[in-house]
């Protein structure tokens, strides 16, 4: 049922609204699926691996819910358009956007170290992905009178690491972006936000990209800990309910503190 799903969104939240959701086969984006399902939503699933979306709405909806799953690569504008051509189709609407696929970087150095590859993927998957997603979401919710997007960024938009330059530039971008379509949208009742997030733990993460950095993960914010899934995804529900409906243009940080300052004990 879904009731045995994790509680981190409060029941109702998102009731009825049909919310997207890009980099939903891992991390942030699967756990937000199933936290939007259980407040409400109808859940849009996406990602390049459509078999494990595919089988992970098929979960959502065995527990009472209802998902789709669709295949769906963020850096090619057909994939994207025949995504919420078939969310279209099968539900006549699109109320929420959350913009989150990712790409952890594989280089670090300076900006003359970074391969023009490393470049080019990065910004492929944020900035490319991010605008084809928004293209094609805006259409869809002023058909229906309005919607509201998240596009998930970094807190290195604004604190700027020198040793990974690709995420950082990309991340401004989104930043960029966010603030001109919700300005260009607000009249016509779409809201457009973004969230800067920090170091967040994801399963994932865990094995892969932070691997043995426990004490850097600690002292990266004034919380003393790393974020999780589930603390990106609840904002990412709220911004996207109507209890955010005079918000719009903001980058709200889900960081620990970590833009607010450097914590110093004693």
């Amino acid at each position: 049922m879904l009731k045995d799903f994790k509680p981190f969104v409060p029941d109702g939240l998102l009731a009825d609204k049909v919310v997207m959701i890009t980099g939903a086969s891992q991390g942030i984006g699967l756990v937000a699926a199933y936290g939007f399902a259980r407040a409400g939503a109808k859940v849009v699933m996406t990602a390049r691996r459509g078999d494990i979306v595919e089988d992970h709405a098929g979960k959502i909806n065995a527990a009472g819910g209802t998902a789709l799953g669709l295949a769906m690569d963020v850096t090619n504008e057909e994939s994207v358009k025949s995504g919420v051509d078939k969310l279209m189709a099968r539900f006549g609407r699109l109320d929420g956007g959350f913009n989150n696929a990712g790409r952890d970087p594989q280089e670090h150095g300076a900006l003359h170290e970074i391969s023009f590859e490393e470049w080019k993927a990065v910004h492929a998957v944020k900035v490319d992905g991010t605008y084809l997603c928004m293209k094609y979401e805006v259409p869809a919710m002023l058909a229906g009178g309005g919607g509201a997007i998240v596009n998930n960024g970094s807190v290195v938009s604004e604190r700027t690491p020198s040793r990974v330059p690709a995420p950082s530039s990309s991340q401004s971008a989104i930043t960029g972006m966010t603030r001109s379509a919700a300005s260009a949208y607000a009249s016509q009742g779409i809201r457009v936000n973004m969230l800067a997030t920090g170091l967040i733990l994801t399963p994932e993460r865990v094995q892969g990209y932070y691997k043995g950095q426990d004490e850097r993960m600690k002292a990266f914010a004034p919380m003393g800990r790393p974020g999780t899934a589930e603390d990106v995804a609840q904002v990412a529900a709220w911004l996207l309910s109507d209890y955010a409906a005079y918000l719009t243009g903001t980058i709200i940080p889900v960081d620990g503190g970590h833009l607010a300052g450097t914590y110093q004990p004693g």
